[in-house]
């Protein structure tokens, strides 16, 4: 009888922690829901005021710019564009092939020279912080979030901490030298001027990074190189990236995924990351490591060979790791697709994922990161 009395009480009791924890669970569960449809609910919003911003500011543009294949000149992944507030100048540095460009409407060569002179010296005193402040897309946006414009805490210099002394003032010479370039839209004449930075301008910022990248790599357990490839084929190091997605800075973070599920594993909170956020190049290269770190631990951990995981990892960093799968069993299941990848050989990995990805534009990718990734390894143990 007592030993009954016991069983009882017993079963009692686990009935009441079934019930106990699957209220639990439903509260978790209305919770996470709750969560995801608060991260929609804002980058929906921040998207929305994003499209438009982005539309308005390229109508304007237009009126008075020269647009390429029905495109405006905005700064883009690799190439930092700033206008002047009343849209009758504009300076650029293309990070990919290390060149400024300075361009101004004017009435006279003499007046154009003049201000291209100080816009070129303005540029090599800029910093992150100012070209933000500066951003006039950004400006847009925040006028329609209805908040105000966040301050971007970094004072990198967008260029000038890779120029020497001798080198800028090689290029103002070559600046007051040059014959400008004129080109005449709806009635105003545009003057153009081009400067060649140093051969080895990328090395040099690249360099820039190292002792953020080292730390990450280190916290991450993912390899230098390894950050170094994908920050060099996301950006060419240019601080101010953008990307229409939207995706920001050196290591082109997506707000909603890559940077909700990064923020969330660093610092136990859900959040959509700011684009002032994401310009503070530190901040960037932890985000990214972080993912990095999430796609090769976590979301492709059940692939087994470190070479083959290597490889899928640069691939979904780019694509995702759903689109990692569908290339080897057609849906979007990881852990079913690890089955069939831990089958073969990490040279047939590579094979299959530059032959198969869904998109060309990431087989590509992986071929350009692997490539550098052998590049900075010899980089890191000698220039860099």
């Amino acid at each position: 009888m007592k030993q009954s009395l016991i069983l009882f009480a017993l079963l009692s009791s686990s009935s009441f922690f079934a019930d106990d924890f699957a209220e639990f669970q439903k509260q978790q569960n209305t919770s996470f829901n709750e969560y995801q449809e608060q991260i929609q609910s804002d980058f929906s919003q921040y998207q929305k005021a994003h499209d438009e911003a982005f539309k308005e500011f390229s109508e304007e543009l237009g009126k008075k710019w020269p647009q390429k294949e029905g495109k405006s000149d905005i700064s883009t992944k690799s190439k930092f564009v700033e206008y002047s507030e009343d849209l009758n100048s504009k300076k650029s540095i293309d990070y990919k092939n290390n060149n400024i460009t300075l361009e101004v409407i004017a009435n006279t060569d003499a007046q154009a020279k003049k201000k291209i002179q100080k816009m070129f010296a303005s540029l090599l005193t800029a910093n992150v912080k100012e070209a933000y402040a500066k951003d006039l897309l950004e400006k847009k946006i925040v006028q329609k979030l209805q908040v105000k414009k966040p301050i971007v805490a970094s004072e990198e210099p967008l260029v000038g901490d890779v120029v020497t002394l001798k080198e800028k003032q090689r290029m103002i010479d070559d600046l007051q030298k040059q014959d400008l370039i004129v080109v005449k839209h709806n009635d105003n004449f545009i003057y153009k001027a081009n400067v060649q930075l140093p051969s080895n301008t990328t090395i040099r910022k690249a360099k820039t990074f190292k002792k953020d990248i080292i730390k990450n790599a280190s916290t991450q357990k993912i390899p230098a190189e390894l950050i170094y490839a994908i920050m060099h084929s996301e950006s060419s190091f240019n601080p101010m990236a953008r990307s229409h997605i939207p995706a920001y800075g050196l290591m082109q973070i997506v707000p909603k995924s890559a940077g909700v599920d990064s923020y969330l594993y660093l610092y136990n909170e859900k959040k959509v990351l700011s684009s002032a956020y994401l310009y503070n190049s530190s901040h960037n290269i932890t985000i990214g490591a972080a993912y990095l770190h999430i796609l090769y631990y976590r979301y492709l951990k059940d692939i087994k060979d470190p070479q083959s995981r290597f490889y899928c990892t640069i691939a979904a960093y780019n694509t995702g790791a759903g689109n990692v799968a569908r290339t080897f069993i057609g849906t979007n299941n990881i852990k079913n697709a690890a089955v069939n990848i831990n089958t073969i050989s990490s040279d047939e990995v590579y094979q299959k994922l530059i032959s198969s990805l869904p998109y060309n534009e990431t087989r590509v990718y992986l071929k350009k990161v692997n490539n550098r990734v052998s590049a900075y390894d010899q980089l890191l143990k000698t220039t860099l």
